[in-house]
């Protein structure tokens, strides 16, 4: 049988898989993806399917062996979403072993050179991202996968060494070797390939150019009448609404459920002084408990996992993000955007350049711009060529389905 295979380390992200999932099923290929969801929380389906696309938690082959799955379901190619983590490394072992063509899918922007030294510190000085505070089931059963495919003590010894002096490297900042050889890299942007290349020590015939598969869909979207999209799409009475793009901050940020909704508070504040609805896009790993539920009901936040996003942004008041990668759909709509570094927010890495999005370090210069709108298109534009190129042509998918497949 003829079979791709996604994988990745939970159910979440299944759609950076759907969108690539037709175009190989109409090439004759059957899909799959599998994921290690059951390694961090109990509460996972062994097996469904959503949009057509089958899903498999690593607890559906009663293995948490991953050769054994692999072997199991003989793909053709496989498909991975990060190339850095213990299991990533243990995975290409596998397919090296088993001849199996292994393509990296970026699923997102990468972070800037500039903003990597700010990040790095953010990770050593709070635990969670600390070696130690990482003793969880999912990470025993990675390190279990890692040493039994490399069958090294030297490889044993010098991943606690490496790790010790630098963990960065084993989580989002790579450092090139062997163990993270694939087939192919493929990256959203031009300047991603260049942090691929120049940061991170690969290979540059390694690395690829696809573009952002989410921008198909972006770029087909067509632009509906904004009486009808806030009243049928998002539910609301008044049409003045501010875009904010939830950047799923984590602890590695020190940001956890209460500083979050401390920040949107402050912000919240502010808004409603001018009459203006926040309405929220959530970062997909983003879970909701009761008190954010409570609190978005209270502040009349409309919050939302799912919407057009084109029209989202293209009708809102302006957009409204810290250092999200899909900032670029609200630049490439010609939107103005805020990203706020007061407060909560102070220290926070400044992925975009000050002369494409608008900063604001205290509360007052914020309230004092809502509704200054201006943008400048020329700078906007040169950054648009230098991160995207000419990507934006609705032929992404295509690109990445059509250069796993070639090397078949």
């Amino acid at each position: 049988m003829k079979r791709i295979l996604y994988f990745d380390n939970w159910d979440k992200g299944y759609r950076n898989f759907l969108r690539l999932d037709s175009r190989f099923k109409e090439r004759g290929y059957d899909t799959l993806l599998v994921h290690t969801s059951s390694w961090i929380r109990n509460d996972v389906e062994k097996e469904k399917t959503l949009q057509g696309l089958k899903f498999r938690d690593v607890s559906y082959y009663r293995t948490n062996r991953i050769k054994k799955i692999i072997k199991k379901e003989a793909p053709s190619a496989i498909v991975i979403l990060n190339l850095s983590f213990i299991l990533d490394r243990a995975l290409v072992k596998i397919c090296k072993d088993l001849g199996i063509n292994l393509y990296y899918l970026a699923h997102g922007k990468l972070i800037t050179r500039e903003s990597q030294v700010v990040v790095k510190d953010n990770m050593k000085k709070f635990g969670k991202s600390k070696l130690y505070s990482k003793v969880k089931m999912k990470n025993i059963y990675s390190l279990y996968n890692y040493f039994i495919e490399m069958k090294s003590l030297s490889k044993f010894f010098g991943f606690f060494i490496k790790a010790s002096k630098n963990y960065t490297q084993f989580t989002a900042f790579p450092r090139y070797s062997e163990e993270l050889e694939v087939q192919k890299s493929m990256m959203y942007y031009p300047i991603d390939r260049d942090i691929m290349i120049d940061e991170y020590g690969f290979p540059p015939d390694n690395v690829i150019v696809v573009g952002n598969p989410e921008l198909d869909d972006f770029f087909h979207t067509k632009i509906k009448d904004k009486n009808e999209f806030c009243a049928q799409d998002l539910g609301l009475e008044k049409q003045n609404y501010i875009a904010y793009i939830d950047d799923g901050l984590s602890s590695m940020r020190n940001w956890d459920t209460n500083k979050w909704l401390q920040f949107l508070k402050d912000i919240n504040d502010v808004l409603k002084k001018h009459e203006m609805q926040m309405v929220i896009k959530l970062h997909p790993r983003r879970e909701l408990d009761d008190a954010c539920v409570s609190f978005f009901k209270d502040e009349s936040i409309a919050y939302f996992k799912d919407l057009d996003f084109k029209n989202y942004i293209y009708h809102s008041h302006f957009v409204f993000s810290h250092f999200s990668s899909v900032i670029v759909y609200a630049l490439l709509l010609d939107k103005n955007v805020k990203s706020p570094r007061w407060g909560l927010s102070v220290g926070i890495e400044e992925n975009f350049p000050h002369d494409v999005i608008d900063y604001y370090y205290n509360k007052e210069d914020f309230e004092n711009n809502l509704y200054n709108l201006a943008i400048n298109k020329p700078a906007i534009q040169d950054y648009l060529l230098e991160a995207i190129g000419t990507s934006f042509d609705g032929k992404c998918i295509d690109r990445i389905v059509d250069e796993v497949l070639t090397g078949l």
